[in-house]
């Protein structure tokens, strides 16, 4: 029986390993398909760029007539080498399966997919859309699309150099790469798409939905965490304070609210202490009771 219920813990082992591995490459694989229908549907049939080494690929596409996805991987060999060095295998190992998939999806998806007829700064613009949509994806499943995020990460290892320093300098090099080599119009609307890009990534990584983390100082706190938990539902939390000025100690609420919750807080607060001490800020990420949990 011993030997029953061993093996029947490895394999449940055996297949929460293989569910969490499922789970983290789905995802992966979603998101690289995107960017590289973004890619075959709204960058290189306008002539756009892109930042980092997918930039440089495309301008090898446009001048030397060499295909994209051979490109991006012959430009990606040394720095994953590199990164199996200087970096975690498991990050490396899931980079490159989002590598070599969005090589593979764009001449595969590229027959089935229309191209839409669209000025240029459209084109620009959702080519940033979409790309960011793929791209925030790859990133929240804690993977890359390969290139200039691995360097930018050994960079920061090695110099402690910031990671967007290191985009910034990069999208320079393309950018400067292209008005020696294209029109001027090709270069400011590559910089468009890269800023929606940006923008449209960190909203993925955000999420969709926006919390705030609120901080209260008042003479009623227990009042006021009181009616936060009772009308709200939400949890708080009360942290040991001291005020500079006057040397008194105070207990502080922390507490994580939605954006819509944000009135009522107020309104709490204000109707309890109108002389409370409040400020909210941006919460990126929460998990836990009340919130999406972790899986």
């Amino acid at each position: 029986m011993l030997k029953n219920f061993k093996l029947k813990v490895d394999i449940r082992k055996i297949l929460n390993s293989i569910w969490q591995f499922v789970k983290t490459i789905l995802p992966i694989t979603i998101g690289s398909v995107i960017v590289a229908v973004a890619y075959n549907v709204l960058v290189v049939p306008y002539g756009l760029l892109s930042g980092g080494l997918t930039g440089i690929a495309l301008i090898g596409n446009y001048l030397l007539n060499i295909p994209l996805p051979i490109g991006i991987l012959i430009l990606n060999i040394p720095v994953f080498i590199l990164g199996l060095r200087e970096l975690n295998l498991k990050f490396i190992l899931y980079s490159l399966i989002g590598t070599l998939t969005m090589a593979a999806a764009l001449p595969l998806t590229e027959p089935y997919i229309p191209v839409p007829e669209l000025d240029l700064f459209l084109a620009a613009v959702f080519s940033g859309v979409v790309s960011g949509i793929g791209g925030g994806i790859i990133l929240r499943a804690g993977a890359s699309a390969g290139g200039a995020d691995i360097i930018a990460m050994i960079v920061k290892k090695k110099w402690n150099i910031s990671i967007g320093a290191c985009f910034f300098y990069f999208n320079v090099v393309v950018i400067l790469m292209s008005l020696v080599l294209f029109e001027l119009k090709i270069a400011l609307y590559t910089i468009v798409s890269m800023w929606v890009l940006g923008a449209v990534t960190d909203k993925v990584l955000q999420g969709l939905s926006s919390y705030k983390s609120v901080t209260i100082i008042s003479d009623e706190n227990n009042k006021i965490a009181e009616q936060i938990m009772e009308r709200l539902g939400r949890g708080i939390t009360f942290l040991e304070g001291q005020g500079g000025y006057t040397g008194e100690s105070k207990m502080v609420i922390s507490c994580v609210v939605n954006n819509f919750e944000i009135p009522k807080v107020k309104e709490i607060v204000f109707q309890l202490d109108p002389s409370a001490f409040m400020f909210v800020s941006e919460t990126a990420e929460v998990s836990g009771k009340g919130f999406t949990m972790p899986t």
